[in-house]
């Protein structure tokens, strides 16, 4: 499919971005622009005009796994903007898609976590605490009733993730060329 060639395409996620950062311009909001979705959008727009094909397919998997948490998020506290879809279901397709279009490689499946990892480590440098951006800093409050340890928590978020990519790298594989 030659439409799926352009770099062009990078406008798309690096608008979804842009629209989120004129939502959270106030200065007291900005650190929302760290949210693993956020700033996957960003990253996913680099990666597209880089033709970064690894991770094109890992901010597709960052963003897609945040679809679930997102709609939950959403159910329990009501905080609903268009601007969230966007980020949340048409960024992966256009990774997803591009991603399967380009290929990638099998260390996706550590690059992925080392991705997360690095974006937890940025919130935890760059965000207020009690934002918990990236549950850089607490287990994220509807759960913490579940986890004993912030460890346990974020090592299960960590084995998620990694499971997550690996059934998305076994179901959509096709090898970078």
């Amino acid at each position: 499919m030659p439409l799926l060639n352009s770099r062009f395409w990078g406008l798309v996620p690096l608008l979804f971005f842009a629209l989120k950062a004129w939502q959270y311009r106030a200065p007291a909001d900005l650190p929302q622009l760290f949210w693993f979705c956020n700033a996957s959008n960003l990253v996913l727009a680099a990666a597209i005009f880089f033709r970064a094909r690894n991770l094109i397919f890992i901010c597709a998997v960052l963003l897609a796994i945040g679809l679930p948490i997102w709609v939950f998020d959403f159910i329990a506290h009501g905080d609903f903007h268009i601007f969230s879809v966007f980020t949340h279901v048409v960024s992966p397709l256009l990774g997803f898609l591009l991603a399967r279009r380009l290929g990638w490689t099998s260390e996706v499946l550590w690059q992925a976590p080392v991705y997360y990892v690095l974006l937890q480590l940025l919130a935890r440098a760059l965000t207020p605490a009690e934002l918990n951006i990236n549950v850089a800093f607490a287990v994220y409050a509807p759960v913490k009733a579940l986890f004993p340890a912030f460890w346990l928590y974020s090592l299960l978020n960590l084995a998620g993730l990694f499971i997550f990519t690996a059934l998305a790298h076994r179901m959509l594989h096709r090898d970078a060329r």
